[in-house]
This record gives C-alpha cells, sequence and structure tokens, in this order.
C-alpha cells in the first residue's frame, strides 16, 4: 500500500469552495499546500473558459458553460442524482450479465452489436457528422461503445438543439458492412430509456485538422425522452464500436480529458499525440481489462487517505474492483470504507452547523452561511503504483452559496465495486494509454 504524510492537523488545507484566486504554491513537508484568498461562496453565473483551445470542449450539460442554451440554468441536483443513482445500478449489475452480448467486441468486432449501457452522464462535447459538417452536441461517456444521434426521417425522437443529422444530404454517407439487413441497433439504459435505429458510416470531424472517413454510429431513429436537448451519445468505451476503436490507427487508443472543477468551467478532451503532450506523466497505475465487461476502464485502487486517517481497501474481504467512470458523478466505495470516510468528515466538519440531507445519497451536509475560509480534510486515492492527490472541489457536492455535502456514497448493493465518479475526477489530466495497458494522472488545466 502506497505511504502518504499529512500535514499536522493545525496546519489543515485552507480553501474557499471553489471561488477564489489562487495566491500561493508552497512546499510544506514535500507537500504542495494550495491557499486561497476567500471572496465568495455564491455559485458563478458566467462561464470561465479555462480550456485555453485544448482539443474537443468538455462542458456540464447545466450551468453557464453548457453548449446547450436550454440548459444554462442553475443545476437540478434531483434530476443529477437519480440519473446517477439510475447508472450505478446498472453499474451494479455488471457481475450478473455482461454489459454486452459475449463474443468478441475488439478490433474484429462485427455488426451489429446490441446490449445495455449505464445510462446517460452529466457532460457533453460537440462533434461533426457529415458532409456538410453537422455540429452534434453528445453526452460524453467512458461507459458507453456506441456513437448515437438522431437522425432524420425519425418517427420517434425527442427535441434536441442542434438541426437533426440527416443521412440523404450528406455526399460522405455509406452503409457499413453487416451481417443484418438495415444493420440494426439497439440500447437499453439503466434508466429505462433506450436508442434504437440502425449503423451507417460517415465522415467524423474532431477538429479542422483531425476528420476520420467511414465513421460507424448509430443512426437513431426511436428513443425515449431521458437525453434532454443533446443530440445523442458519445461513445468513449475500450468496445469495437466505439470512438476510441474507430480512429485508432491516428491516435493509438490514447486519450486524456479533464473535468472542470465547476459548471462554470470548461474542460477538456484531446486524443493521441496532444493528449500526450498536455497529459502525459510519471504516476502511472496499470489499467486491468475485465473480458465479460470489455468496455469499462478497471484500475486497483488500494486505500484512500482522507484528513488524518487511511484506509485500506485491500484489506476488504473480497478486495473490490474499481472502474474510473466519467458518467458517474458521486464515487462510491463499500459502506465501511464510506461510514469511516463519514466518521472522519465528520469529526473535521464539527465547527460547523449542520444541515439537512440534501437526499438520501447526500446525508452529510453543513450550513457555511457566514464562513469566509472553510477547511476541508484533503483526500488522496491510492493506486496500484501511484498516489493521486484529488483537487479542493473533489470533497464536497456545493449545493448552495452555503449548503455542502460529503460527496461520496456507500455501494451497499456491491461492496466488491468501487466506482470512482466525475466529482472525485475535477481538474485532474486523466491519460488513458489502452495500448500499453495504463493510466496516468495530473494535474489538470480546467481549474475554478
Amino acid at each position: 500500500m502506497a505511504n502518504y504524510t499529512f500535514l499536522h492537523p493545525l496546519l489543515p488545507l485552507l480553501v474557499l469552495l471553489f471561488a477564489g484566486h489562487e495566491v500561493e504554491n508552497r512546499c510544506a513537508w514535500g507537500r504542495e499546500l494550495v491557499h486561497r484568498e476567500a471572496i465568495s461562496l455564491t455559485p458563478a453565473t458566467t462561464c470561465k473558459d479555462h480550456a485555453n483551445g485544448r482539443g474537443l470542449t468538455l462542458a456540464h450539460r447545466q450551468g453557464p458553460c453548457s453548449p446547450l442554451a436550454a440548459n444554462r440554468q442553475s443545476r437540478d441536483s434531483g434530476l443529477i442524482f437519480l440519473r446517477d443513482q439510475s447508472r450505478v445500478h446498472s453499474m451494479n449489475d455488471l457481475g450478473e450479465s455482461p454489459a454486452l452480448p459475449t463474443g468478441d467486441h475488439g478490433e474484429n468486432a462485427r455488426l451489429p452489436i446490441r446490449g445495455g449501457a449505464p445510462g446517460a452522464g452529466e457532460f457533453v462535447v460537440t462533434v461533426g457528422l457529415g458532409t456538410p459538417k453537422v455540429d452534434l452536441t453528445l453526452i460524453f461517456d467512458t461507459g458507453s461503445d456506441i456513437t448515437w444521434t438522431q437522425c432524420q426521417p425519425c418517427p420517434n425522437c425527442y427535441h434536441q438543439q442542434d438541426p437533426m443529422f440527416e443521412p440523404s444530404k450528406s455526399t460522405t454517407y455509406s452503409h457499413p458492412q453487416c451481417t443484418e439487413p438495415d444493420c440494426p441497433y439497439s440500447i437499453e439504459y439503466a434508466d429505462g430509456s433506450h436508442s434504437n435505429g440502425y449503423y451507417v458510416q460517415d465522415l467524423l470531424t474532431l477538429t479542422p485538422e483531425y476528420r476520420f472517413p467511414n465513421f460507424i454510429f448509430g443512426c437513431s431513429q426511436n428513443n425515449s425522452h431521458n437525453f434532454g436537448v443533446t443530440a445523442g451519445v458519445l461513445g468513449l468505451g475500450q468496445g469495437g464500436t466505439s470512438l476510441i476503436s474507430h480512429i485508432s490507427s491516428e491516435f493509438s487508443n490514447i486519450f486524456c480529458y479533464c473535468i472542470p472543477g465547476s459548471e462554470s468551467s470548461n474542460g477538456y478532451l484531446l486524443f493521441g499525440m496532444e493528449a500526450l503532450r498536455n497529459c502525459q506523466t510519471k504516476n502511472t497505475t496499470p489499467l486491468i481489462i475485465d473480458p465479460n465487461n470489455p468496455s469499462y476502464y478497471y484500475v486497483n485502487l488500494v486505500g484512500i487517505a482522507f484528513g488524518n486517517q487511511t484506509f485500506s481497501l485491500s484489506s476488504e474481504s473480497p478486495p473490490p474492483r474499481t472502474i474510473i467512470d466519467s458518467g458517474t458523478t458521486i464515487t462510491r466505495l463499500p459502506p465501511s470504507i464510506y461510514e469511516a470516510i463519514q466518521t472522519e468528515f465528520t469529526n473535521y466538519m464539527s465547527n460547523y452547523p449542520i444541515a439537512d440531507p440534501l437526499t438520501k445519497l447526500m446525508d452529510t451536509c453543513y450550513d457555511l452561511r457566514g464562513q469566509e475560509n472553510v477547511n476541508l480534510p484533503e483526500m488522496v486515492l491510492q493506486f496500484e503504483d501511484t498516489d493521486v492527490r484529488l483537487d479542493p472541489s473533489a470533497v464536497v457536492w456545493r449545493e448552495s452559496d452555503a449548503k455542502v455535502c460529503l460527496a461520496v456514497a456507500p455501494n451497499r448493493k456491491r461492496p466488491d465495486l468501487v466506482i470512482i465518479g466525475s466529482v472525485q475526477q475535477r481538474n485532474l489530466n486523466i491519460l488513458y494509454n489502452i495500448q500499453d495497458n495504463k493510466v496516468e494522472f495530473g494535474n489538470g488545466g480546467c481549474g475554478n
């Protein structure tokens, strides 16, 4: 298990909850101490773009940075956690039934492929399809293999913000090789939503420099209305029909993303050499492949350092498996580890008034009205071969200008499965090097 050295408890990490200016970085006992000037706890209402023009822009689907105009309002935490619970419910069933039918889902995958998926996530990117190019805002999902968008004509489609893609108007559209007429696809999501249609292939435009002919994706004609006003899903799993598989000749199965620390900042999604230039570090952990669930990114999490305590996951019986997932919001932990972290958090926050639970999922909350400087415990994820110190924004969920809650939850149905959600990934560069079977972590450039 990795070692971790803590600051003296009288010198806690001084942060403002995600709003303020970084004024000092210095080393203390071999650790970087980040000091932030207290400004305001009020959530930002304008977008502060920290993506610096890198790759594809990654934005929260709700909030001021959303490319979806109808979503540039205050986020709906109730809806977010409802989607989150549905997604986790599906991922908890991984050990009971494969995410996709058994067979070859790697480079030699044959269409059509049908199966389940864990449900929609909270972040979106914009890509182009066809000639002339149609820009489409899709849900970014490392837990899905199939990329799909709604297509005209569409007998049962929901309203989306972007113009709907119409294959017949694209000069580069064609039919992929398939073992069935019309090459159908069908996805059933955990929350009861679905997408059905047929596979097509056409030009994919990620950036003006990176264009990929004959990209295979789902042309949806029958959908439930659970995807907001997005145009569909961008599948970044490891399966044979995923985006990463289709563009592997150019990008060598390498990509990196940075999830922003709040809805008022943008993140980014990078591929290939650009991902290596911006995200490569020496902080690596092995990427573990599960042949029964080939889409997901498994790693070995051996412990968590939180506040003044360290909690071992490798001593759990059985030791839990861990998935890094962009679509899950709140990290799920074995109940015994969660309860230990909850106790440490409660002790650390004992000087602040207790607030009512936000939901059954978020039940350890505090009222910070009138507070300027807030002391939060630091969290470090201890993976095989490397430790990852999380951003201060990864410790709590900020519900309002005053109310915050501990941003982890117990996985009572599957205590042997840890899911690292997007809140704990905030402001980290996470590089997936699939060809070398490793994941790399570094400080991201999409801060608050």
